[in-house]
């Protein structure tokens, strides 16, 4: 496309919807070739379970009923939208796919997230648990994708920089008020000189820099399995710094007897975390 487009994606209980805008509005926006676009009351739910199985059938992992919905900036809901563009990497090479975050300043577009899990083995499947999480706020990252410099594969980028009001795992369930383990305040993003909180994103795998890879590997013996991994910075630069903070740390009990209700284990706190190689093979 050579005209960036402002699209507002609804996204109601029963069907997608878009929402023209003027031939005015679309001529105040800079042409190149991709597209902005907002999300406006967004809420997602449904009892679907995406389920992975061993090859040898084996041992499941279950991720299902997921739920999500996004607060919106209701004051300015088109004034930092997101971004997709495609972008030429060096003269004659690979386009890359560019998404960016919004940069919610305001930290007014905030998520809402649960989702619960269970584990098999041999046909016996066991619940897990809910995860939840309330108030995770982006403030820009985004993605890359692109073919690799070599092999096959998909080549890709990402940089986060997220605050999480609270992350808890509750085995008993959602709505269930008993057990958990809460992680409240989490920060992560860029590490910072003073060790103070993440004020920008972290870029944890850049596709011209430290590039990551999704593919599929085949061993001597024949057998495929998949393979996600980063690859060592490029000659002369360093991976990225970043930073996770945890304003507290609790396990939540309501067993009774000389069982305390709660245990809290105060805050947490990495000043600077370098991802150099990451190499993960799935067993066949």
């Amino acid at each position: 496309m050579r005209r960036a487009l402002m699209l507002l994606l609804l996204l109601p209980c029963t069907a997608f919807a878009l929402e023209p805008l003027s031939d005015n509005a679309l001529a105040k926006i800079g042409g190149r070739d991709g597209m902005s676009f907002n999300l406006s009351n967004f809420a997602m739910s449904g009892n679907a379970v995406m389920r992975y199985t061993t090859p040898d059938g084996r041992g499941s992992l279950g991720i299902g009923n997921l739920s999500a919905s996004r607060s919106d900036n209701v004051d300015a809901p088109f004034a930092d939208p997101y971004r997709l563009d495609v972008i030429q990497r060096g003269q004659g090479g690979a386009e890359i796919v560019n998404i960016a975050m919004p940069q919610n300043v305001l930290g007014r577009e905030a998520w809402q997230m649960a989702f619960d899990f269970d584990v098999g083995d041999k046909g016996m499947v066991v619940y897990g648990g809910s995860v939840i999480l309330k108030d995770l706020v982006y403030y820009g990252g985004g993605f890359q994708w692109s073919t690799p410099a070599a092999g096959d594969g998909l080549a890709f980028g990402m940089a986060t920089h997220m605050e999480i009001g609270s992350l808890s795992l509750q085995p008993n369930g959602r709505t269930a008020v008993g057990e958990a383990m809460v992680l409240s305040g989490v920060k992560i993003g860029a590490a910072t000189e003073d060790g103070s909180a993440p004020v920008s994103p972290w870029r944890l795998a850049d596709v011209s820099a430290q590039a990551g890879i999704f593919n599929a590997r085949t061993d001597e013996a024949g057998n495929s399995r998949l393979h996600i991994g980063i690859n060592w910075p490029e000659a002369g630069a360093s991976a990225a710094a970043g930073a996770l903070q945890i304003e507290n740390i609790s396990f939540r009990s309501d067993a009774g007897g000389t069982v305390a209700p709660n245990v809290d284990l105060g805050s947490s706190r990495i000043g600077s975390i370098q991802l150099q190689y990451l190499d993960i093979k799935f067993r066949p």
